[in-house]
């Protein structure tokens, strides 16, 4: 079952953005042993990767509270259409 609308946004954005978030996540969760086994954190490549991981976290979120928001606007134009 296909769904309508929603569940197509769901499927297309929402799904890819989580999906995107957490494989940042799990990248950061990788180095985990990194961090924790340097008293100098802040001069590693570690730190460079969680960094731009990081980043990549933001604007992905941002990403989605954009498509969000297209979205809302999408529909709810739709529904003034109908009523």
């Amino acid at each position: 079952m296909e769904g309508n609308c929603v569940d197509k946004w769901l499927k297309k954005r929402f799904d890819k953005s989580l999906s995107n978030l957490m494989h940042f996540r799990y990248l950061i969760r990788h180095r985990i042993e990194n961090r924790s086994n340097t008293n100098d954190y802040f001069n590693t490549g570690c730190y460079e990767q969680d960094f731009n991981n990081i980043i990549k976290i933001r604007d992905e979120a941002q990403l989605l509270i954009e498509n969000c928001n297209k979205f809302l606007e999408r529909i709810s134009e739709q529904y003034s259409k109908l009523n």
